[in-house]
């Protein structure tokens, strides 16, 4: 696997962090904002009731404030990182993450439903500016042979968010009122902020180039082809997640309140999944571990399916088991698609861009698991939900597969 310490800034970031065996002070301050925009994401969803109460407005209009941090992420991630390409890294991180903070601090402010939806605007185009650049700065910056374990570390910082930033905030809302809530997100993010701005070395920005020459590895099939596989895989992925509470309720006869250990488990289980996904790709190489990641992130939901109409209701322990098989494998897969992308990039602003455009895939897949989900549970009930997730997944491994022949044929035929 090519790896990214030599790149311009890497070493001397390395060697002002210590040595192999330390991590950087950085890096925990880039995992702690990951924390943030992972919580501020999916937060709406736990004070939702109190969200559209306070500001009457309905439910399903509430909801949206899901939808609009999603889209806003998701559309804006590549059009920022090539705007804030030739910036130095620091600046455009803790810029970014200002930003952030003042938006959700304006959040809490809002006096209607308006003004909370631009604020939710603001706050997805500061975490889609600082998002690409936190991973390329963990990759670049990263000691020889570390480069995945330190992408799944930053990458951990999204998957806590679901059992530890969401409920803690949910909570918080419970006790004090959802705009505490907005408070708290600023706060974490305001800690994680201060940290880098104590611990970032100075890293530089991409050369000058043109859009054309920094997106030019989208020429190649096998890089288009994963990006383009990264929509249906987050679909795939989110999709079970979403509707956790009807599958389990099928295959297990779990409901209620014994729902929620369940779904601790499988935030727990993509913790560690994003940490063995690091591990993997340093191991056997970004391509080969994703490789590997993606047979189990499709291997999980045929497994619910397999479990659901041969029998049940089946122990809780068996139904763990197979979360656990979830958690593991979908949040796992996160380190080894962008180690593999960094590879095809060419100098930091191509690998900042193309991990932008990797994000901006994910959450166009995950704004869509709802939907298809949705959809699949009305009409068919919940074990069309892990079939259709399945069907995704089997698109994206076909698009893998066909962008990687496409590419080993143009390269034996040169």
């Amino acid at each position: 696997m090519t790896t990214h310490g030599t790149r311009p800034g890497s070493r001397s970031a390395g060697a002002a962090n210590g040595a192999r065996s330390s991590l950087p002070p950085w890096l925990p301050a880039l995992f702690l904002l990951a924390f943030s925009f992972g919580t501020d994401d999916l937060i709406i969803a736990g004070i939702l009731p109190d969200v559209s109460r306070d500001l009457d407005v309905s439910v399903a209009m509430g909801g949206q404030l899901v939808t609009v941090f999603a889209l806003t992420f998701a559309l804006g991630a590549p059009v920022a990182a090539f705007l804030t390409a030739r910036l130095p890294r620091r600046r455009v991180l803790i810029g970014a993450a200002a930003v952030f903070v003042l938006a959700n601090l304006g959040a809490a402010l809002a006096p209607a439903y308006g003004p909370l939806l631009v604020a939710r605007i603001i706050s997805g185009l500061a975490a889609a500016t600082a998002a690409p650049a936190a991973f390329a700065i963990a990759a670049t910056a990263a000691p020889e042979g570390r480069q995945g374990r330190y992408l799944a570390i930053v990458g951990a910082g999204l998957t806590t968010s679901l059992v530890a930033g969401v409920p803690a905030g949910t909570w918080i809302g419970g006790q004090l009122g959802w705009r505490a809530t907005m408070i708290y997100v600023a706060a974490v993010a305001l800690v994680a902020g201060i940290g880098l701005l104590l611990t970032l070395p100075p890293l530089p920005g991409g050369e000058r180039a043109r859009l054309g020459d920094r997106l030019a590895p989208l020429r190649r099939p096998a890089t288009a082809a994963a990006l383009l596989a990264m929509i249906p895989s987050g679909a795939g992925g989110m999709m079970s997640y979403v509707y956790i509470t009807e599958i389990v309720g099928r295959i297990g006869g779990i409901r209620g309140s014994a729902v929620a250990p369940l779904i601790v488990a499988v935030g727990l289980a993509g913790i560690v999944g994003a940490f063995v996904g690091g591990q993997l790709v340093d191991a056997l190489g970004a391509l080969r571990a994703l490789m590997v990641l993606m047979c189990g992130v499709l291997a999980a939901p045929l497994l619910m399916v397999v479990l659901g109409v041969s029998g049940g209701p089946y122990p809780v322990p068996v139904v763990a088991l197979v979360l656990v098989l979830y958690g593991l494998a979908t949040w796992g897969i996160a380190p080894a698609t962008q180690a593999w992308l960094l590879e095809r990039g060419n100098g930091p602003g191509a690998a900042n861009e193309l991990i932008a455009l990797n994000n901006s895939a994910m959450f166009l897949g995950f704004s869509l698991a709802g939907g298809i989900g949705g959809l699949v549970l009305e009409t068919n009930g919940p074990l069309a939900v892990p079939a259709a997730a399945a069907g995704c997944v089997l698109v994206s491994l076909a698009l893998f597969w066909a962008g990687f022949t496409s590419e080993r044929r143009r390269r034996v035929s040169r």
